[in-house]
């Protein structure tokens, strides 16, 4: 019988199902443990561990025939087990490679010639990412170590990439974990070519239908262009242009004006430009620095939109 870990793609051609539990579950000297098994998955294997082992201390207490020297019979009382416990129900065997060619799939007989097909062991683990499915209190019980694990993997990629730790409080850090958790084992993370072409481009659309979406208010109730002019660290004068309504406040976009912020005609034309942009039948003011350019820009665009204040 060969059975694959589901978690991180290990065969098992020996041992049995006992000790692929025993690679499930981490247990330290037996073999080695599995480092990418969810962590209630292992909290069941070790439980599911010993609840056999307490069903074996049982038996042997109530006197039963056991000989610990018939490797048969001792076979035979495993199986009975399993059974019992229900193990054995969604366990599929995976045939070697000298007896695919054999066409069949094979059934283990357990009593009496009594044969029972087999499922899949996929079928074995709750489903704890499939829409409506609830967590049980075993699941809830989170191993530490594999929690700790986990986060440490998120801060060593963080210090590595130089990622501010502020990072953290992004709205969208939790949503980022939840969509990689429902992935499940064997998810690839997009790679460098993937997030600076196409994934930002993606970005960039929903951004712009977000900011679309804001026009049919502007319509309806007017609107106010705030410019907010700043300098940054290499000395550049930036001008952010942001838009105001009941819905709330938009981002529209930021210009470097080095070379217009100090000639009134030149700052005039790069404010024409966003009224016309934001349209300016939808506009009822324009709040600006008070500086004596923009009061220049100001009186320019209420000439031009009779409308504007």
């Amino acid at each position: 019988m060969k059975l694959a870990c589901l978690y991180c793609g290990k065969s098992f051609a020996s041992g049995g199902i006992n000790r692929f539990k025993q690679y499930l579950a981490e247990v330290k000297g037996e073999v080695e443990p599995c480092h990418k098994v969810p962590a209630d998955i292992c909290h069941q294997m070790i439980q599911n561990i010993q609840a056999i082992s307490e069903k074996k201390k049982r038996t042997k207490e109530m006197g039963e025939d056991y000989n610990p020297f018939s490797a048969r019979h001792k076979k035979h009382e495993e199986q009975v087990y399993y059974r019992q416990l229900g193990e054995d129900d969604d366990i599929q065997e995976i045939p070697s490679s000298s007896n695919k060619s054999m066409g069949n799939t094979r059934s283990k007989n357990i009593e009496g010639g009594k044969g029972k097909q087999l499922g899949t062991i996929g079928n074995y683990f709750m489903p704890r990412t499939t829409p409506g499915a609830q967590s049980t209190i075993k699941s809830l019980l989170q191993n530490k170590e594999a929690v700790e694990r986990c986060d440490l993997a998120v801060a060593k990629w963080m210090i590595d990439a130089c990622v501010p730790f502020n990072a953290v409080n992004s709205k969208y850090y939790q949503c980022m974990i939840d969509a990689i958790a429902s992935m499940g084992p064997g998810y690839k993370a997009p790679n460098f070519h993937s997030v600076r072409g196409y994934l930002l481009t993606k970005n960039v659309d929903e951004v712009k239908k977000y900011v679309e979406s804001f026009r049919a208010t502007w319509k309806k109730t007017g609107c106010t262009i705030m410019a907010d002019g700043w300098t940054d660290q290499c000395r550049r004068t930036l001008i952010n242009f942001l838009v105001y309504c009941p819905r709330g406040i938009v981002f529209l976009k930021s210009v470097d004006a080095s070379d217009t912020s100090k000639i009134a005609d030149m700052l005039y034309k790069l404010f024409k430009e966003i009224v016309i942009s934001v349209g300016f039948e939808n506009m009822v003011h324009v709040v600006t620095d008070n500086a004596a350019n923009y009061v220049v820009v100001g009186k320019k665009l209420e000439q031009d939109f009779p409308t504007l204040f």
